[in-house]
C-alpha cells in the first residue's frame, strides 16, 4: 500500500471524486469545496441517497439537479443496473479519481460498493491501455471500529449490497477495504491512502456525527445495522419511517403469546449485553406506512461484545416460528437483482439461509462464524491501518 498525506503533491492535477456530505469538516467546508482549490475539479460521482441524502433508500438520483460551475455531475445510482458503473469518458479524462465518503462498516453499506466498481472500471481501463488515473482515497475512520462480523459473501449472492468475500462487518476503513479489493482481485490500481487523520479525524464525537445517508442518523445506527440491516428482506420493519431506523423494528403481526414467547426467548439471547424495550410506533413512511406496529427499541449495552448479526439471525429464526402464517421473506427486485430474494443477497451465505430455515443449531452456527471471523481477520491484517 502507498500513502500520501500531503495532497497539495497533486496540486493542479485534473481529479474526479466519489463523495458526499458525510465528507465534512476540513477547513469548516464539504471536502469536494478543499479539493476544487487544489486539483483541477471536473466530476463528482453521486453515490445512493445523492450529494445531501436527499433521498430515501432505492431511490434513483436521476432527477437531482445541482449546479456547480464547469463541474459534471454524475449520478452512480440510476434507475438501471448499467447507472451503477461510471462511463467510461469520465475517468479517462483525469489524472486522479478521489474517493471522500464515510463508510459505516457493513457490506451491505453501498458506498464503498459503488468506489468498488470505479475500481474495476479502473483495472479495466489500466488493462486496456497500459495505464489508468490514480485512486486517491482520502481515509477516515471505521465508526464501529476494527470488531468483525459474519461471514464471507459466496460468489452467487454478490451484488450491489455485497461484494464476493467480505464479511458482514468488515472491521476495516475505507482505505483498508478498497485495498483489499485491489490486491485480492489482482486489480493492479495503483491505489494511494491519505492516513486518517490528515483530512478527516481520527476519531468523530457523536456531537459531531453527519449522517452520511438518510435512515443512519447516529452512530449507534452503525452499531446496529450489521445485523439488522436483514429486516429488509423481510416483511418486519426496520424502522424506516422512525426517528431511530434499524435500532426500532417491529409488525402489526406481532401480537399474543407469541409475542410473549418471543420476549422470553429473547431475553435468554446474549444476556447482559443488550436491552429490548417493548413499544409500538407507527412509520410515516415505507413499511406499514400509517399503521401501528408491535415492536421493540433494541439498545445495545455493551458494544464491544455484543454481536449485531447474531442478534439479528436469531431473532428472525424464533420469528418465523413463533408466527408461521404471519412472517415472510420478501420476493421481488431488490438492489436491481430479481433471481434471488433480498434475504439472500443479505445474507450472502448458505449455511446463515439454512439456519435461518431451522436446519443448523445455535452452537453450529456460533462456531461457523467464529471460524469466518478469525480467517478474516488474519486475512485483513495488512488492510488495517
Amino acid at each position: 500500500m502507498k500513502f500520501l498525506k500531503n495532497i497539495s503533491k497533486l496540486s493542479g492535477c485534473k481529479a474526479a471524486i466519489l463523495t458526499n456530505q458525510s465528507a465534512f469538516g476540513y477547513e469548516g467546508k464539504y471536502h469536494y469545496q478543499t479539493y476544487s482549490e487544489i486539483f483541477d475539479l471536473k466530476t463528482i460521482f453521486l453515490p445512493e441517497h445523492g450529494l445531501f441524502a436527499e433521498l430515501q433508500d432505492q431511490v434513483s438520483g436521476d432527477e437531482l439537479l445541482y449546479l456547480f460551475g464547469g463541474m459534471q455531475i454524475v449520478n452512480l445510482y440510476g434507475k438501471e443496473e448499467k447507472s451503477l458503473v461510471p462511463p467510461r469518458e469520465t475517468l479517462t479524462n483525469v489524472d486522479v479519481v478521489i474517493i471522500d465518503i464515510k463508510d459505516v462498516g457493513s457490506r451491505y453499506y453501498t458506498f464503498l460498493t459503488t468506489a468498488y466498481y470505479i475500481l474495476g472500471e479502473l483495472s479495466r481501463i489500466k488493462q486496456e491501455r497500459g495505464k489508468a488515473p490514480l485512486l486517491l482515497v482520502i481515509d477516515s475512520p471505521n465508526p464501529i471500529g476494527t470488531k468483525v462480523e459474519g461471514t464471507p459473501l459466496q460468489k452467487e449472492f454478490e451484488s450491489f449490497v455485497g461484494v464476493t468475500s467480505v464479511l458482514h462487518r468488515h472491521g476495516l476503513t475505507p482505505g483498508g477495504l478498497l485495498s483489499y479489493y485491489n490486491e485480492t482481485f489482482q486489480w493492479k490500481v495503483d491505489v494511494v491512502v491519505v492516513p486518517v487523520g490528515v483530512i478527516h479525524p481520527k476519531s468523530t464525537s457523536h456531537l459531531e456525527w453527519v449522517p452520511p445517508s438518510p435512515n443512519i442518523p447516529t452512530q449507534n445506527t452503525c452499531l446496529v445495522y450489521p445485523g439488522m440491516c436483514l429486516l429488509e428482506g423481510t416483511n418486519l420493519s426496520e424502522g424506516r419511517g422512525t426517528t431511530k431506523p434499524f435500532e426500532t423494528f417491529g409488525a402489526p403481526y406481532l401480537l399474543g403469546k407469541p409475542k410473549e414467547e418471543l420476549d422470553k426467548r429473547m431475553q435468554l439471547h446474549q444476556p447482559g449485553l443488550f436491552r429490548l424495550r417493548n413499544l409500538r410506533f407507527l412509520p410515516t413512511f415505507h413499511k406499514y406506512v400509517g399503521s401501528i406496529c408491535e415492536g421493540y427499541q433494541l439498545m445495545v449495552l455493551k458494544p464491544k461484545q455484543f454481536q449485531s448479526l447474531y442478534f439479528t439471525l436469531y431473532f428472525l429464526k424464533q420469528v418465523a416460528e413463533l408466527f408461521p402464517n404471519e412472517f415472510e421473506y420478501l420476493k421481488g427486485v431488490y438492489e436491481f437483482r430479481s433471481d434471488r430474494p433480498a434475504i439472500e443477497l443479505l445474507a450472502g451465505d448458505k449455511l446463515l439461509l439454512e439456519y435461518l430455515n431451522g436446519n443448523l443449531s445455535d452452537s453450529d452456527l456460533e462456531a461457523y462464524l467464529n471460524q469466518s471471523e478469525s480467517q478474516w481477520t488474519r486475512a485483513t491484517k495488512p488492510y488495517r491501518y
